[in-house]
């Protein structure tokens, strides 16, 4: 079958700011819904579908699903549909951690762009 790589690049600073380095990690996955779920969860806005040695595709991840921004929007603008509330009462650390509960459980119907 296919493998999932997920490339994430991560910037650490040395010594009061004065050494940058780019430390870059590669994840492989054996399940679309694993790369998509890690991909959601770091905020990593693309990865790669590996079909054969030389075809390679890559996958957008928030083409179809909203980014943390764009949720915390539409949270509070269409409750009922997100939080089945009347009224949004959480503030933007409460909508995050929900957004992020959401992706942990695997519940990704929410968060799917229509």
């Amino acid at each position: 079958m296919y493998t999932y790589k997920v490339k994430q690049t991560e910037k650490k600073t040395y010594f009061f700011n004065l050494i940058k380095k780019d430390i870059t990690k590669v994840y492989l996955f054996d399940t679309y819904n694993e790369a998509l779920v890690f991909a959601l969860s770091e905020e990593i806005k693309q990865f790669t579908c590996i079909v054969s040695d030389k075809v390679q595709t890559t996958r957008k991840t928030f083409e179809n699903y909203y980014t943390l921004k764009e949720f915390k929007k539409h949270c509070v603008n269409n409750s009922m549909h997100f939080l089945n509330t009347q009224k949004c009462r959480l503030d933007e650390k409460q909508i995050s951690n929900y957004y992020f509960y959401l992706i942990g459980s695997n519940k990704l119907t929410k968060l799917k762009k229509h």
